[in-house]
């Protein structure tokens, strides 16, 4: 690791590794906090949507949350509406959910998220970044850091060529085996604490051409099985009349890659929608696999001692099980989180880097506690879990079986998901007396005996049928 002179507590130059959505939202937040932004990427950047090597999960689904989304539109304002005219599907989030035996109530909540690939949502992202004036790509890998004399400041990065590039901040969003940790510890400097879940979710992926003219009574499907399974199911529109299916498998149950044992493994499921696209869709091309061993989070925010000139930020600081959709939306949460850290503190210095771990770790606590808590349903999930995990795990069965009967109930779900609320709003006074009360009718009904007469004249039950 090279040593350079203590570098100026000024807002010159940053320099933000990797090119990730995590990456991006950084660069939107430090162009307007200093003077040139430098964006280093090892991958090929293509002038049109295409999967990347450092995406490794790039051809699954992909969700922006409604959050995410507002904080990228507020970035690069009109992103929405050019998403859209690129072929993104803007969806209202209350569509076919199957959750705890029934159909979530569906209505107009007025709260939308655009469904896409991956590589269209990137490149969409990544050209508004690039084309702010003091924003700048630099096609190279990262290999090191370079420091003060007496180590106590990053003042750049090392690349694969030899060169150095002088920063006054470096924002390394190189992913979740955070490579500035390995760097750091040459320092001295000691790695963060880390909470890991293991989960062991694997999920299998497939793009089929899909029919315009052929209507479906939903936008996109969502079909989870709930525990003692985690088994689950998407069926999202994708930009040039395609889907993207998604099957997801926890602890050892993993979607079968060859025809028959993907279409088996979502008849398995207790809703439809999904099998039926596999079934009467034209595959777009091969089936595709991903798997990740756990939910993994880097408490930065206790770390005592810390370089200045270096923060890290997106998967590198917390890492999700991707099949809950928060990867990229809880990424723009931390970037807008430093740039609140980078306003209130007027150095670079290790005041700052503190400041901005806080302010991360509060911005990443709440999907952490969502996805991890719902992961300990399972009874195979093992890791630490949160004070209360339990005694909320025995409430979120009456809340999703409440979601099918009440509109409230249903809307405040959608909410908390998408990170527009806070999880405790589910605990409010109101809000449990609409849970248990939706709870008990739908137990009811499910109980209520079926007369010969009512099962001779019931019409099958479609997902458009739910209201």
């Amino acid at each position: 690791m090279s040593r350079t002179p203590h570098a100026h507590q000024a807002r010159h130059r940053a320099v933000v590794i990797g090119a990730s959505m995590a990456g991006l939202s950084a660069t939107a937040v430090l162009a307007s906090r200093f003077d040139t932004v430098v964006v280093v990427e090892r991958d090929a950047m293509a002038g049109h949507p295409a999967d990347r090597k450092g995406v490794p999960q790039g051809r699954h689904a992909h969700g922006l949350l409604p959050s995410g989304l507002a904080r990228l539109e507020g970035w690069f304002p009109g992103l929405t509406a050019e998403m859209v005219a690129a072929g993104a599907h803007l969806v209202d989030i209350g569509e076919a959910v199957w959750h705890q035996g029934g159909y979530r109530r569906r209505f107009p909540t007025g709260i939308r998220a655009p469904l896409a690939s991956r590589a269209l949502l990137e490149h969409q992202v990544r050209r508004r970044a690039l084309a702010l004036p003091n924003v700048t790509l630099r096609a190279a890998g990262v290999t090191g850091l370079t420091t003060s004399t007496d180590g106590v400041t990053v003042t750049g990065v090392t690349l694969d060529d030899g060169s150095t590039l002088a920063a006054d901040l470096v924002v390394d969003t190189s992913g979740r085996q955070g490579r500035s940790l390995l760097w750091l510890a040459e320092l001295g400097y000691e790695a963060p604490p880390v909470s890991e879940v293991r989960i062991d979710v694997a999920y299998a992926s497939r793009v089929y051409h899909r029919d315009p003219a052929q209507v479906t009574e939903w936008e996109f499907a969502l079909v989870l099985a709930g525990p003692p399974t985690g088994r689950q199911g998407v069926a999202f529109p994708l930009e040039g009349d395609r889907w993207m299916v998604t099957l997801a498998g926890m602890h050892g149950e993993r979607p079968p890659t060859d025809e028959a044992g993907f279409l088996a493994f979502a008849r398995a499921l207790p809703s439809t929608e999904i099998a039926d696209v596999i079934e009467s869709a034209r595959p777009a091309g091969p089936i595709v696999t991903h798997r990740l061993p756990s939910n993994q989070r880097r408490h930065v925010e206790r770390l005592r001692r810390v370089p200045g000139g270096l923060v890290m930020l997106g998967d590198a600081v917390c890492s999700f099980n991707p099949t809950y959709g928060q990867g990229m939306t809880t990424a723009a949460l931390q970037a807008e989180a430093l740039g609140r850290a980078l306003d209130t503190v007027g150095t670079l210095d290790s005041r700052l880097v503190k400041a901005a771990y806080r302010r991360l770790a509060r911005a990443v606590s709440p999907a952490w506690q969502m996805t991890t808590g719902a992961d300990f349903s399972l009874p195979a999930t093992h890791g630490p879990k949160a004070p209360g995990t339990d005694l909320l795990n025995r409430y979120m069965p009456h809340v999703f079986r409440a979601a099918q009967m009440s509109d409230k109930v249903s809307l405040r779900v959608v909410e908390v998901t998408t990170l527009l609320r806070p999880a405790p709003t589910l605990l409010t006074p109101a809000m449990m007396v609409a849970v248990f009360r939706g709870s008990r009718q739908v137990r009811r009904q499910a109980a209520a005996p079926v007369t010969a007469e009512a099962a001779v004249g019931a019409a099958p039950v479609h997902v458009g049928d739910i209201h």
